[in-house]
């Protein structure tokens, strides 16, 4: 539940900045450039965008075919847009290959240039914003200032274009639905109302969720109205005990997502190990995308291997599970994973499955 809560609450929660519009952008370039040109300095005349994601993350993945429209329209005119892989891939080997695998698998659904940010960018970005949560995109002009934060989503082709041509500003715009706060800022009611919802749902208040939902979505654009609500909807739903409609979101991205095997193999293991899911897995489903990671992975990946592992033994077939799980420990490229896969099999030839561990979600 914790997992699933987290990175739902990563879509919605607005931030409150202290690296802001406004603000001179750092100097600061993403550290490793796996597609594309990297930026190197800001031009007159153009607009860059850096948008902060991670190939866990479902929101993040969610907005790479807007990102990608954007990209194909708005290139042309000057609009530069990289995608930094954060929270991932730096420090360990087998991640940053996860992520490079990632990319090419999405091919010219993900037309832009693609960036692993690395420490430094994190923390003079995203850290320096007070921003815990992904997806997150930093919108620079060309003399370096940045003009724009927030979820990427967001984006259109109008805003763009304006920023291009300086017809909008750094300022905030006032209309009907802002309204001053205590400390005097301006703040919008919709962003207003997102946070509540997002307070609501990490307290697990679904009574609460559910009223403010209606504004929460109200002025989204139609296809973020749907993504966000079906998405409280079925967390709400979860809280209240009824998985249905998050094993339905996760049959349409297993469908979505066919042939990737890192998608694959992350609702596996959420199926998996998700607590709230523990009196009535969908071991179905996890073992069709967990299969189907190790296939697309082609046995070679410990991760996937370690996933089917765990679908395995749970369907009675442990000598199968622990022949999974020694090929996991002989596949793992990294010392740290190897000697935690390896705890996982020591458990297992002493006949008992450990509580998986949620992929880590900075706080």
């Amino acid at each position: 539940m914790k997992k699933i809560l987290s990175l739902l609450l990563v879509f919605i929660t607005t931030q409150v900045l202290a690296l802001d519009v406004g603000d001179k952008a750092p100097a600061t370039r993403p550290k490793t450039q796996i597609k594309g040109e990297a930026v190197k300095a800001f031009e007159k005349g153009k607009l860059y965008i850096f948008e902060c994601w991670a190939t866990w993350c479902p929101p993040c993945v969610s907005a790479i075919p807007h990102l990608n429209e954007l990209n194909k329209k708005m290139g042309p005119k000057g609009v530069v847009i990289t995608g930094v892989n954060v929270w991932e891939g730096e420090k360990n080997p087998e991640a940053a290959k996860k992520v490079k695998d990632f990319v090419k698998t999405q091919g010219d659904k993900m037309s832009y240039a693609i960036a692993i940010g690395g420490d430094k960018f994190l923390r003079d970005w995203l850290e320096a914003a007070k921003v815990s949560g992904i997806p997150h995109a930093f919108v620079i002009n060309g003399d370096g200032i940045i003009v724009w934060t927030g979820h990427p989503m967001q984006l259109n082709e109008k805003m763009l274009g304006d920023f291009l041509t300086g017809t909008k500003t750094t300022e905030p715009e006032k209309n009907k639905t802002e309204k001053k706060t205590k400390d005097g800022t301006v703040k919008d009611e919709t962003s207003s109302a997102l946070e509540k919802l997002g307070e609501a749902l990490d307290k697990k208040n679904w009574d609460l969720a559910e009223k403010i939902l209606p504004e929460a979505v109200l002025n989204l654009s139609p296809r973020d109205q749907a993504n966000l609500q079906e998405s409280v909807e079925s967390i709400i739903a979860l809280g209240r005990g009824n998985p249905s409609k998050i094993n339905a979101m996760y049959e349409k991205s297993a469908q979505d997502y066919i042939d990737n095997a890192e998608i694959q193999n992350e609702i596996a293991w959420d199926l998996l190990t998700n607590p709230r899911f523990s009196k009535n897995i969908n071991l179905t489903l996890a073992e069709k995308c967990a299969v189907r990671a190790v296939a697309l992975s082609k046995e070679e990946e410990a991760d996937k291997l370690d996933t089917l592992a765990r679908v395995r033994w749970l369907q009675g077939k442990k000598d199968e599970a622990i022949k999974l799980q020694e090929k996991a420990v002989s596949k793992a490229s990294y010392l740290t994973l190897k000697e935690e896969l390896k705890l996982t099999l020591d458990s297992l030839r002493k006949g008992v499955l450990p509580p998986g561990d949620p992929i880590a979600i900075p706080e």
